[in-house]
Order: C-alpha cells, then sequence, then structure tokens
C-alpha cells in the first residue's frame, strides 16, 4: 500500500494531489499547535489563528489587500489562483494579522459559491462563511447550555479548523464526478471546495 502524500510546503504544490496532501499537513501542524506541540512548520509560519472563524477572516482579510492594491497574492495566471497560489493563500492566511472592521460588514453579502467569479466575491463568500461558522458554534453552545441534545453537533460537520482541514484535503484528494470542475483552479472552483468542506465527513 502506497503511503499517503505528504507536503509542508505551499512551494512544492504544483496539482490537485499535492494540495491535497498540504492540507494534510496544515490539519496536523495546526492540531499540534493547539496541544502546544512543536510545530514543523518554520518559526516565522506559526499559528496565529486556530478557529475557523478567525482564519476564514484572515484570508478575507489578505484578499482585500489585493483588491487595494497593498497585498500580493501569489497567482499563476490572471483571475486562476492555481493550486500552488491557493496553498500559498492558505499559508499566508494562517499568520495574517486580525482583519478591520469593515470587512465583517461583507459577511451579509449572501453571496453564494456559484457567484464566486472574482477575488472580491470570493472575499465576500469567505466573510459569509466565517459568520455562519460563529453563529453556528453559538447556536450549538445555547443548546449545551439549556440542556438540549447536541450530539450531532450543527450545520457545520467540524468544530475545529484541524478536522476542518482535515476533511477539506480528503475530499479535494478523492475522485468523483464533481471533482472534474476543481480544474483549473479559479475563484468559483475555490468557493465550491469551501462549500463542501463546511459539510464533508
Amino acid at each position: 500500500m502506497q503511503a499517503p502524500r505528504y507536503t509542508n510546503s505551499w512551494q512544492h504544490v504544483a496539482c490537485r494531489a499535492d494540495f491535497a496532501a498540504y492540507l494534510s499537513f496544515l490539519s496536523i501542524d495546526c492540531e499540534r499547535a493547539c496541544n502546544g506541540q512543536a510545530s514543523e512548520a518554520p518559526a516565522s509560519q506559526h499559528w496565529l489563528h486556530r478557529n475557523i472563524d478567525d482564519f476564514l477572516w484572515s484570508w478575507a482579510h489578505l484578499l482585500s489587500g489585493r483588491l487595494n492594491g497593498t497585498g500580493l497574492l501569489h497567482e499563476e495566471g490572471p483571475g486562476r489562483p492555481g493550486w500552488r497560489g491557493l496553498a500559498y493563500q492558505l499559508d499566508t492566511a494562517r499568520t495574517a494579522p486580525p482583519e478591520p472592521q469593515l470587512i465583517r460588514a461583507l459577511a451579509v453579502s449572501g453571496t453564494k459559491p456559484e457567484e464566486v467569479d472574482t477575488a472580491g466575491a470570493l472575499l465576500m463568500y469567505a466573510a459569509s462563511l466565517a459568520t455562519d461558522f460563529s453563529r453556528d458554534q453559538r447556536d450549538c453552545q445555547t443548546k449545551a447550555e439549556r440542556g438540549e441534545w447536541t450530539g450531532d453537533g450543527g450545520s457545520w460537520a467540524h468544530g475545529t479548523l484541524y478536522d476542518w482541514f482535515e476533511a477539506w484535503g480528503a475530499w479535494v484528494g478523492a475522485d468523483s464526478p464533481r471533482h472534474a470542475g476543481l480544474e483549473p483552479v479559479t475563484w468559483r472552483s475555490i468557493a465550491g471546495q469551501l462549500s463542501v468542506a463546511r459539510s464533508y465527513e
């Protein structure tokens, strides 16, 4: 049996299988960070955010920098981040500073994954996902405090960032007719990945 692929640098990502392997690394590395264990990433690349919503807000902040010219996102072509460009964004987002309050206003955009066709639209979709995750966690906490059953969790399949990365990587690394839409990597295909990762187990 072949050993699972493992990629601990965005610079080594060249295809979908590499990206799935990189998501696996992010999952393991994030879990170690949450448990106070040494990271496999360089010291300068430690985790700043450890919750799904915090990470999504940081990613939105990164995307906003691309829009206003103050940031630079690695891309493999106009409007096409590519697998390596997407991995670079995730690597940068895990150490990105907190987002300005202005970005939070975009969370009410109601952007759907199939409507995402630009970095700006992905920013709004990431913001709406971050808000939805926070709401879902609050709802679960409220139920628990009332003594209600919360065995199946909320509408998000995973409550931790590392489990979310693991699920995302497992889905991206699998094969089905739906996976044909992952190539080439566009802003819309990224939104589709995020939509699936929200509920994939």
